[in-house]
């Protein structure tokens, strides 16, 4: 039987729902009470434990989240009240910028709900299929044309039932009470419902749908967290725009990419995404994001042609399998290389065995990895935050009263102090960072007039365009489209693999690693002289000279709680010289072009 219902605004959503729920409940106790009927009194015993276990887990959950929600109230009330002074609030604002606003992104970040999820990827992709195997249900039907209108919310619930979002804010929920997803006769009904829901090729009512949420028995979805099937990246605009959309609410990312479509990484798409989410996490939108935890798994290789020669060129598969990596890592260089899989899910079947099996038990076991950490990342996060942003408060306070015990003539002296060590570094910071500017153009100009005569000499013709163990150039200029194309390829080959060699590299790693040394001195100098504010320099002073270096925490932490605005340069200068350090490949192309071009003109 199908019920359904109008909900309204919402608010008749949740009635209904916890109606559902409670009813559910008192059924499944029911159930449950004479399956123990049947059981020995150990098993019974150890049942009802573990049941009560579950719900102690999730009700400490509950009670954890809503604690800090009411910090950050509470937080927020009293640096908007008087009895946080004005001058307070000029510090903190050097060493926090823009905190009530921030604090407000954070407040409503962790009051979601849901732990997201997020399964995305190009159009006809295998997005779905994925999620299909993932649950080991047919859910979606695999279609190879754009077909998803809505995004799609699976999550662990007691019972069948699905409540739909529209654009205007008017929900409605349907009731599958009836619906046993471990059949094939209910699970067909809750697919052809899902159908007609969804598939933009039946109705384009689907695409007045905001979402669809999905609820039936998922052990594996633990609390609050949930999968989440998109709409195609690259599709029609009206159904993109729901993926962008949501994207702030997720925790962790899948990204599904079709080997078969132009290798695997559309210029214009997939990146796309991978901006969007860079930008919202510098941006604080997406606070609780780790970058490391996204996972991209690499479809339908099946298509990709195997084949078999004697030479030692490498064949399309094992060419394509490395583009797509380096293409991955370029477009998103926080990933983990073992999180990119390589799979035709087409093969992943119950009873086999093969290489795609095997790459996706390894996806599960990273998946169920994200998924127990997605139900508590949000509240793990949020406490660091607010412990780093309270510990920041503290000490500005307590700096303030260390500040009233002082005679005047001290703090004039310790103020003259610091400001001429200021002033020294500020001058040190310009001076290393014209030197590291300068040691960065040398040497890629070195690297790229080297490599032009290489380029230019017939022997480093003759090695570009006929490399050991490929076809010599003559044979596979079959046509002059095809000849400029392999002779374009050869040539990249030849400039990556010039740029990843130890002379290129190893004068960047240099230059890298004096940068990182300068800003761990600068860091540990500024976070001394806080120190000597706030008379708390003894008690952490095992903390830091414990240790050779310093850790990543140590130099963050110094940054974000010193009261002044001098880290805020430094680190600027640190990111403008990591940036300029990536930038050889763009230079040695401008360099190389500039040269051709003034050839031409003479």
């Amino acid at each position: 039987m199908e019920d359904r219902f109008d909900m309204g605004t919402g608010l008749e959503s949740d009635n209904a729902s916890k109606k559902e729920k409670e009813k559910s409940g008192k059924e499944n106790e029911k159930d449950e009470e004479k399956l123990w009927e049947k059981k020995s009194p150990a098993a019974a015993e150890a049942s009802s434990q573990e049941k009560g276990s579950r719900d102690s887990s999730t009700k400490q959950k509950s009670v954890r989240k809503e604690e800090v929600v009411a910090m950050y109230q509470k937080l927020e009330e009293f640096l908007k009240s008087e009895d946080f002074e004005e001058d307070f609030r000029k510090v903190l604002e050097i060493s926090n910028p823009k905190y009530l606003k921030v604090l407000e992104k954070r407040r409503r970040d962790i009051e979601r709900s849901d732990h997201g999820i997020v399964v995305a990827g190009e159009t006809s992709a295998g997005k779905s299929t994925l999620i299909n195997k993932i649950l080991e249900k047919k859910l979606f039907r695999g279609r190879n044309l754009e077909s998803t209108s809505t995004v799609c919310k699976i999550r662990n619930s007691e019972s069948v039932r699905i409540i739909i979002e529209n654009v205007s804010g008017k929900n409605e929920v349907i009731h599958l009470s009836e619906c046993d997803v471990n059949t094939e006769k209910g699970l067909k009904k809750l697919r052809g419902t899902l159908k007609d829901l969804t598939d933009m090729t039946l109705s384009n009512e689907s695409k007045q749908y905001r979402c669809v949420d999905i609820g039936f028995p998922i052990p594996l979805l633990k609390g609050d967290t949930i999968l989440v099937d998109t709409p195609g990246i690259g599709g029609s605009g009206e159904v993109s725009h729901k993926l962008m959309d949501y994207l702030p609410n997720a925790l962790s990312f899948v990204f599904v990419i079709n080997v078969a479509s132009a290798g695997g990484m559309q210029r214009d798409r997939l990146p796309e995404i991978l901006r969007s989410l860079i930008d919202l996490k510098i941006d604080d939108e997406m606070p609780c994001f780790d970058p490391r935890d996204v996972i991209f798994v690499t479809n339908k290789w099946d298509t990709i042609p195997k084949e078999e020669s004697d030479s030692e060129e490498e064949d399309e598969e094992t060419k394509t399998w490395k583009n797509i990596r380096t293409e991955i890592k370029a477009k998103w260089p926080a990933v983990n290389e073992e999180y990119i899989y390589k799979l035709s899910l087409t093969e992943v079947a119950p009873n086999k065995m093969n290489d795609s099996i095997q790459q996706f038990k390894e996806f599960q076991n990273v998946l169920m990895i994200n998924i127990e950490k997605a139900e508590s990342a949000r509240v793990t996060e949020h406490l660091r935050f607010l412990q780093e942003l309270l510990r920041n408060i503290t000490k500005n306070l307590n700096a303030r009263r260390q500040l009233y015990e002082k005679s005047e003539e001290e703090q004039n002296a310790l103020t003259k102090k610091h400001q001429e060590e200021i002033d020294a570094l500020r001058k040190r910071c310009k001076e290393v960072e014209k030197n590291l500017k300068t040691r960065i153009s040398v040497h890629i100009e070195t690297s790229a007039e080297v490599s032009y005569k290489y380029v230019s000499s017939s022997v480093g013709r003759i090695n570009i365009l006929h490399p050991a163990g490929m076809k010599s150039i003559m044979d596979v200029c079959d046509d002059p489209e095809k000849c400029a194309e392999e002779v374009n390829r050869r040539f990249n080959t030849y400039v990556n693999s010039y740029l990843k060699s130890e002379k290129v590299v190893k004068e960047f790693t240099l230059i890298q690693k004096d940068t990182e040394t300068f800003y761990r001195e600068t860091s540990l100098k500024l976070y001394h002289m806080e120190m000597e504010w706030t008379e708390i320099r003894n008690k952490e002073k095992t903390n830091i000279t414990g240790s050779n270096e310093l850790s990543a925490f140590e130099i963050a932490a110094a940054i974000i709680l010193l009261p002044l605005a001098l880290p805020l340069i430094v680190f600027a200068f640190a990111v403008g010289i990591a940036t300029v350090a990536t930038a050889p490949l763009r230079a040695f192309w401008n360099w190389l072009t500039g040269i051709e071009e003034k050839k031409k003109k003479l």
